[in-house]
C-alpha cells in the first residue's frame, strides 16, 4: 500500500500533463479520471474540481503568497488562497488538505478545515469548493516543498482588496462575500 509521501513522490514525477484529474458530470456527481491535457483542452469537454483554502490568522488576516515565476498559470503574481486540481479519486476537502500541505508547508487535519462555498464556472466547465484554516504561525517559517509558491506574508482584508484590484500583480481572489464568510467564522471560533 502506498503511504503519503510515496503518493506525493508519484505525482511530483509525473509530467503534468499526464496527471489525472477527477472528471464530474454537469451536476457535479464524479464520473471518470482524464489526463489534465485532455481536461484542460479547450474547448472544454470536460468537467473537473478545484478545492481552494483560505488561510487566516486570529486577527482575521489573510495569508497571501506570491506564485513562482516558472509556473504556466500567472507567473510571479500574488494569489489569495492554496489550492489546485482535484486529482482522480480524492475529493475536494482531501484536495484541499493536500494542496495547502504541497504549497505552503502547513498540514492540518481535514477537521481543521472550514466550509465556506462552493459553485460552478460555466466557462471552463469548473466545480469548486472553498474552505478557511485558523493558522497563527510565521510566513517567513514556511517552507514551500513544492516550489509553487516564493513568499507569503499576512494583510488585512481591506488592504488586500484593495491591492487584489490590481490585475497585472494579483490573480485568485477572495471576494466581498467570501471574505465575510471567513471573517464570521473567525470571529465565531475566537
Amino acid at each position: 500500500m502506498f503511504s503519503d509521501i510515496n503518493i506525493f513522490v508519484i505525482i511530483f514525477t509525473m509530467n503534468h500533463d499526464d496527471e489525472l484529474l477527477q472528471c464530474f458530470d454537469e451536476n457535479g456527481n464524479p464520473t471518470e479520471a482524464r489526463p489534465r491535457s485532455e481536461v484542460k483542452q479547450e474547448p472544454y469537454r470536460f468537467w473537473y474540481g478545484t478545492a481552494r483554502v483560505w488561510v487566516v490568522n486570529i486577527q482575521g488576516q489573510l495569508l497571501v503568497s506570491k506564485r513562482a515565476d516558472h509556473l504556466v498559470g500567472n507567473p510571479g503574481k500574488w494569489e489569495s488562497y492554496f489550492g489546485g486540481h482535484v486529482s482522480a479519486g480524492d475529493s475536494f476537502i482531501t484536495t484541499a488538505r493536500r494542496e495547502l500541505a504541497e504549497e505552503a508547508g502547513i498540514d492540518v487535519p481535514e477537521s481543521d478545515l472550514h466550509f465556506i462555498d462552493k459553485g460552478r464556472n460555466e466557462d471552463v466547465r469548473a466545480f469548486f469548493e472553498n474552505y478557511a484554516v485558523l493558522w497563527n504561525g510565521n510566513p517567513k517559517d514556511l517552507p514551500f516543498p513544492d516550489g509553487e509558491v516564493t513568499e507569503a506574508k499576512w494583510m488585512n482584508m481591506d488592504d488586500y482588496w484593495k491591492q487584489a484590484q490590481d490585475h497585472i500583480k494579483w490573480c485568485c481572489r477572495c471576494h466581498p462575500h467570501q471574505q465575510k464568510l471567513i471573517l464570521e467564522w473567525v470571529e465565531s471560533i475566537t
